[in-house]
């Protein structure tokens, strides 16, 4: 499959989604892949807002460069520019398949990966829980990533 853009889709787009898009991005870079463009999306952003703090500051302390950032909201015509969707629950995903009408690609982490992809929930707010998100993250990640680039060699 080719790839040339990919959504990460969250509920908010404030902290997990925008990680993984930050995280994604980067490996993909590390690894000589510049030509697939990784946004993230929510699907409930009433108004847009900055991206939480202890995400950025843990993004940075590990080497991830992040650019100005604001939640947005997942429309159609961001699924019909995508060639995948990936969601970060199941029910995100079922979601997505409810309300919106692109044939685009659109499964849950778990399920392009084939794993179990439970991300902790950070709305304790504690640094150890925020590491615990990112840490589950990045390895996601590094499986997308990984899954990604040997699709585009075949």
């Amino acid at each position: 499959m080719s790839y040339r853009k990919i959504i990460i889709a969250g509920e908010n787009n404030v902290c997990s989604s925008f990680m993984a898009e930050v995280i994604l991005r980067g490996l993909l870079k590390k690894k000589g892949v510049t030509e697939i463009d990784v946004v993230s999306r929510g699907l409930v952003v009433l108004f847009s807002e900055p991206v939480a703090p202890n995400a950025a500051k843990l993004l940075i302390e590990r080497g991830y460069q992040i650019e100005d950032f604001r939640s947005a909201q997942l429309t159609e015509e961001d699924m019909d520019q995508a060639d995948l969707v990936l969601a970060l629950t199941d029910e995100l995903a079922d979601r997505i398949h409810q309300d919106y009408s692109s044939q685009t690609a659109c499964m849950s982490l778990g399920t392009f990966l084939d794993v179990d992809a439970s991300i902790p929930d950070v709305s304790e707010g504690t640094p150890e829980v925020y590491l615990d998100c990112f840490t589950a993250i990045e390895q996601l990640m590094e499986a997308v990533a990984d899954r990604v680039i040997g699709e585009l060699t075949l």
